[in-house]
């Protein structure tokens, strides 16, 4: 019996730090995996005097919003999705010069961020993106078909478009600063396995576009580093369909219009309809 203690010993030890683990994982993907800017804005203070705010319901019953600019005639929507630690002022706003060429935009508001409330998640998101396509004909009062709708995703709301292109048909999907597997930047920010620990909040964009043919265009800066390159250089390699990658010598993360993506952009989104 005394030769059994050591062993029940450390079964127990290994149980006790499996457990603890469990718990830090928990706690990680419900309290630290989004940090949006919870600051409430307007379409007028964001210079967007042809966006206007929009609310409608989700699939779960819950009431979203999101900033929405009608096309001009023949021009296709953008439903575009930002990233995390940001706002959907600022967001919309870097894409002004879009809009001002007279194409459309649909661009959702997330749960607990700008304003809102709820709590944020990756199915919501998920959820709130397809009622937002749902819904978007009475939403603009204008029909838009499939083929004028454009999917945009900036850094996790990649992950979202993703998502959208799989469920929903479009145009073509752009993919800004994106990454194939967000549980690699989990891994890099707490230092800890997260792709073989994490069981929700892991917007694994290559799982979602697999088999998924819809044309793609990536925009990546080559000196970013929270979101390498190398990561989406892995998820264009794993895409089928028509794609084109994009990268900019001098962008990093979040400042690729400075580099010319916007006029790649609107570029990409002209020629779709060619």
């Amino acid at each position: 019996m005394l030769r059994r203690r050591p062993m029940l010993y450390a079964l127990a030890a290994v149980v006790v730090a499996a457990l603890g683990l469990f718990a830090v994982v928990a706690w990680i993907q419900s309290t630290k995996i989004y940090g949006f800017d919870t600051t409430a804005g307007t379409p007028a203070a964001a210079g967007l005097p042809t966006v206007r705010v929009v609310r409608f319901r989700s699939e779960d019953g819950h009431e979203v919003a999101a900033w929405i600019a009608p096309p001009a005639a023949g021009k296709p929507v953008l439903l575009s999705f930002y990233g995390n630690f940001a706002s959907v002022a600022g967001s919309a706003a870097r894409l002004a010069p879009l809009l001002e060429q007279g194409n459309g935009l649909a661009m959702l508001v997330y749960r607990g961020s700008s304003g809102e409330g709820g709590v944020p998640s990756e199915a919501a998101f998920a959820a709130d993106a397809r009622a937002l396509y749902d819904q978007l004909d009475a939403l603009l009062g204008a029909a838009v078909p499939p083929q004028r709708r454009v999917l945009h995703g900036f850094s996790l709301g990649s992950s979202v478009a993703a998502g959208l292109a799989k469920d929903r048909a479009a145009a073509g999907l752009v993919l800004e600063a994106t990454f194939d597997r967000c549980c690699r930047y989990y891994a890099q920010r707490f230092h800890l396995p997260m792709c073989w620990l994490m069981w929700r909040e892991r917007h694994a964009v290559v799982d979602k576009l697999a088999g998924v043919a819809v044309p793609k265009l990536f925009l990546h800066g080559a000196k970013a580093q929270a979101v390498p390159e190398a990561w989406a250089r892995d998820l264009f390699a794993a895409c089928v369909g028509e794609k084109q990658f994009v990268s900019y010598p001098n962008g990093e993360h979040a400042d690729l219009m400075q580099h010319g993506a916007l006029d790649d952009l609107a570029k990409w989104m002209a020629a779709l309809g060619g």
